[in-house]
């Protein structure tokens, strides 16, 4: 039976290096250099230069350190390892935000072993805090331990969310916001899934979810929110992300499962990437 957690020597390792190259990464982010914009999956979904240089800047460091390891990342790169350890690279997490100078972007890297998430580190380049987390370890932004809220009562909490680029998969999710809106305090969408997990993980948001985001947008935010003592889980058919305390998340969990059978079928985003 395959083990689902390195040693602690190594956890400790491929911790220290992922929040290495997230710095690396993160300077690559002010300096600002964006060169040509195209589009992905849509005409509104960006990818800049700033998302390929810091891409390359952190395959670059995996390889020279870990050879051996499989490397996913969101603008291309596919590498198959031998090791069971997959890092799973968000090299620029809210593109459009950051075209903007809206202030809310980051750097995320998670880490896998056997399928299985270890690590997490997302470096909120617009706060200048970085969050990392790795299993048997309380999760820290800025070295100061985070935890989840407690909030136990879906009618109170601060419920954040995101959305599509292809506007018919954002009128699918707006419906079924309108279902979940009258259930909580409020609502909040930042622009980065990657920096709502940390703010679930911190308690700036008491949950979060999200239909349609791919692996590289949550890898490291599972194990920063489980790690604060919450509770992530993320279902690949759907690509689905729901997070939040332990004592929210089945009533979340409920809710939007309700919410989203009321409105129908749920439309998936195109992706050019898997």
């Amino acid at each position: 039976m395959k083990s689902s957690t390195p040693s602690p020597a190594e956890l400790d390792h491929l911790h220290s290096l992922a929040v290495d190259l997230a710095r690396q990464a993160a300077e690559v982010h002010v300096r600002r250099e964006t060169g040509d914009v195209a589009s992905k999956s849509t005409s509104t979904d960006p990818v800049s230069e700033v998302d390929r240089e810091a891409e390359r800047l952190i395959v670059a460091g995996i390889l020279d350190s870990r050879p051996n390891d499989s490397i996913l990342g969101e603008e291309d790169t596919s590498i198959q390892g031998t090791s069971g350890v997959r890092w799973v690279i968000d090299p620029l997490d809210g593109t459009v935000n950051y075209l903007y100078k809206f202030p809310s972007h980051a750097v995320s890297i998670g880490i896998d072993f056997n399928d299985v998430p270890v690590v997490g580190v997302v470096y909120d380049t617009a706060l200048n805090e970085l969050h990392s987390a790795q299993v048997g370890k309380n999760s820290a932004k800025n070295d100061q331990e985070i935890r989840v809220s407690s909030c136990s009562d879906l009618s109170l909490a601060l419920l954040g969310t995101g959305f599509a680029y292809q506007p018919s998969v954002r009128s699918s999710q707006a419906k079924v916001l309108v279902e979940l809106i009258p259930q909580v305090r409020d609502i909040r969408r930042s622009g980065s899934c990657a920096v709502d997990l940390c703010s679930v993980a911190s308690g700036r948001l008491d949950a979060f979810y999200e239909t349609g985001v791919h692996w590289w947008d949550v890898a490291a935010g599972i194990q920063i929110v489980r790690s604060a003592g919450g509770i992530a889980t993320y279902e690949a058919n759907k690509k689905r992300i729901i997070a939040s305390g332990p004592n929210l998340w089945k009533q979340l969990n409920s809710a939007v499962n309700k919410a989203e059978t009321a409105t129908g079928p749920q439309s998936t985003p195109r992706s050019a990437n898997i």
